[in-house]
Order: C-alpha cells, then structure tokens, then sequence
C-alpha cells in the first residue's frame, strides 16, 4: 500500500480539507484528490463524507485513522533514523510512560541522560498501560512505566512500590499530624482514582477493615486533577512518593499539605523492557540509570514528617 495515500488520508483527516491535505503534503490538490479517491476503490468503501464544505470522517475512517496514524509514526521514526545514521548520529531512545512520572521525574532523568549523550534524539510518549505493553511488545518503545504489568513471554518487567501520602487542606486538622490515619478524615471526602486503582483497592480495603465509613465522592484520571480538587478544599487524596518528592518544583498549589498515611499504600510501578530483542548501549545506559534512580526515589524520607 503506498504510503503516501495514507498520509493524504491522515492529513485529510485532520483538516477536513482535501486543499488543506495537499499543501501540507506538498503535492496539488488534483494529486491529493486522486490518491485518496483511489485508496477509497483500494478499500472498498468511503472514508468521507461532505457536509457544509467540510470533509467528515465515516465510521469506517474513524476506525482505521488509529492504525494508519501508527503507520505513520513508525515511517517517520524509520526515515528520521536513516538521516541520523547517515549523519553519524548516536541512536534514539524511545520512552513511553504513564502520567506520573512524566510530570518531572523522568524529564530531569532524561535531560542528564542527553547532557552525556549529546548526539542521542529521545522521543517520550504519554500513553496508557495497554497501548505501551503493545508498543514494548511491537518494537514501538524500548522502555516503558506503567502501574501493572501483565506477565508476558514479550515483557521483562522490573517492580516498583511506591509509597503514598496524603494530601488535604492546609486548614483541616490533620495538616498539623505528623501521621494521617483514617480516623482522621472522617469528615473529608477522598478524591480518588478510578475503582480499579491499586491505590483506591487499597484504600477501600483499609476502610472496611477498619470499619470506618469511607466516603469517595470525586473520581480523577490523574494525581494532578486530585491535587487541584485538594487545593480547591474539596478532600483528600493520596501522592505517590515520584510527585511528593517534586511536588514543590512541579506543582503550584499553596492550599495543600502533604503527610505520611498509615496504614501504608503502594502505588505499584513496573518498567517494561522487550525480551524478545535486546536493548541498544545506548538505551541499556538509560535504562540502569532509570532503575538506580527509581530504587533511590522510591525510599521513604528519613523524616517525612516534616514535609
């Protein structure tokens, strides 16, 4: 299949605009015409439909745009890899992780790394736990952060715990302990993960068994939606160790205190390698480097308290 049908499509798709196609294809709007019209008698159905002067994507194309955009990310990653080799480049280096550590954690990792390595390109992808199992799998991403893995005969996974704290209103009482327990929150909601959250099992497992009322009323995708409803007063929420240690440089909310929570909760964090190839230098230099520092990050403070 030419490729250059499918980046017609891609960019049609995105514009809604088969003018607008062209030009960012550098090729005539008759040409661009042309190529999508025949992809269309390739596949054997309409990817558009016009309505009010613009382009709309079938059911079909929505459905099929997911995988050719992957296509595309692929040969791009291909031919800017044939530039770099010729050019003597070092190699490139493809991350892919879940929301938390990309907040600063790995953006300072990944800095230092290219400070050493000047002639290395590093591409950092925010995904969710499935699509970067996939792409570890696939060859996409050499390295990969989620919060569980799947045991796989394509994945080598490292394990992680990480521990949580709390956060809540900097006037609420329990600002001012040294330790958190539920009791003290009685009368706070918990901003909370969604129900399958190892955390938020967790959670619900302390409260039965503590036999205490447990008393969730806002559900977030991310840490940084349930640090924001914190500061807004609205509960409390829990902080994996990754972002509590950066909370101060990363996060601008004046209205939330952070403490240690007892009984502990983990976040559970396992970095994915392929073990069907094995990691270049260069990414086997990175990956030691990621591993050394999740064994220090992820050690509880001395004196947490104090923060």
């Amino acid at each position: 299949m030419n490729i250059n049908k499918l980046r017609i499509f891609h960019e049609v798709f995105v514009t809604g605009s088969i003018t607008r196609a062209a030009e960012r294809s550098y090729v005539s709007q008759p040409a661009a015409s042309k190529m999508l019209a025949n992809f269309e008698e390739e596949i054997g159905y309409k990817l558009f439909v016009r309505n009010n002067g613009k382009l709309i994507p079938t059911d079909e194309a929505l459905y099929l745009h997911e995988e050719v955009y992957g296509i595309l990310q692929g040969v791009n990653h291909l031919e800017d890899s044939i530039k770099r080799a010729k050019n003597s480049k070092s190699g490139r280096l493809r991350i892919a992780t879940i929301f938390g550590p990309s907040y600063q954690f790995l953006p300072e990792l990944i800095a230092d790394y290219m400070k050493t390595n000047p002639g290395v390109y590093v591409s950092l992808h925010l995904s969710g736990c499935s699509a970067i199992r996939q792409g570890i799998a696939s060859g996409q991403y050499q390295i990969g952060l989620v919060d569980k893995a799947q045991s796989s005969s394509k994945h080598d996974a490292v394990a992680f715990d990480l521990p949580c704290y709390c956060a809540v209103p900097k006037d609420h009482p329990a600002a001012l302990l040294d330790v958190i327990h539920p009791k003290d929150l009685l009368d706070l909601s918990w901003i909370t993960l969604d129900s399958e959250n190892a955390t938020t099992k967790a959670l619900k497992r302390i409260y039965a068994e503590t036999g205490l009322p447990l008393n969730r009323t806002l559900e977030v995708h991310t840490t940084i939606h349930g640090l924001s409803f914190v500061n807004l007063g609205m509960g409390a929420t829990l902080v994996d160790i990754l972002n509590f240690r950066y909370f101060d440089k990363v996060f601008q909310l004046p209205n939330v205190v952070l403490k240690p929570f007892a009984p502990n909760i983990v976040e559970p964090l396992e970095v994915l390698t392929s073990n069907l190839s094995p990691l270049s230098g260069l990414a086997k230099d990175f990956y030691d480097e990621l591993i050394h520092k999740l064994e220090i990050q992820t050690r509880l403070p001395q004196d947490a308290s104090n923060v």
